[in-house]
């Protein structure tokens, strides 16, 4: 586990030919995709943060998820996914999430593609019980600047 706060993390993911809806009815990433898209980035993060197999009977589960389309992603390209944390409840994380297109090369400039928030609740694995955030955890999600992020 690292020290260095992890209030935001974004992941770089190529877009292609399997990205696009099975039917080819249209000629952008189906809808499906950006959710999948937003589920890697968390992985990740979870890997970062040390609770992905880390904490016995403990785990971090996605209670909401909402998410705005604002245009259109076409293969190939790249996207990033952005997540930050933007709210610290007791027993919950609330993260802002953007996909920005990045175009054919990855290069591109970063073109919003849509945001959203989705919510975690920390749980106990055996009763599905919501527990506190673990102070350690919540320690971790902190600007550099040392600004707290907003606390319910």
């Amino acid at each position: 586990m690292t020290d260095a706060p992890l209030r935001t993390h974004a992941l770089r993911i190529p877009v292609g030919d399997a990205d696009l809806p099975d039917d080819r009815f249209t000629d952008h990433v189906n809808n499906a995709r950006y959710f999948a898209f937003i589920n890697r980035t968390f992985h990740g993060w979870y890997v970062a943060m040390g609770i992905r197999g880390g904490i016995p009977d403990r785990t971090a589960v996605m209670a909401r998820i909402e998410y705005d389309f604002l245009r259109e992603v076409k293969p190939p390209g790249v996207v990033e996914c952005r997540i930050e944390v933007v709210r610290i409840g007791r027993t919950s994380l609330e993260h802002a999430v953007e996909i920005h297109d990045l175009g054919h090369d990855g290069e591109g400039s970063p073109r919003l593609a849509g945001r959203g928030r989705v919510v975690h609740v920390w749980v106990d694995r055996r009763n599905g019980t919501a527990l506190p955030w673990p102070t350690e955890l919540i320690e971790r999600c902190r600007p550099l600047d040392g600004r707290p992020a907003d606390h319910a």
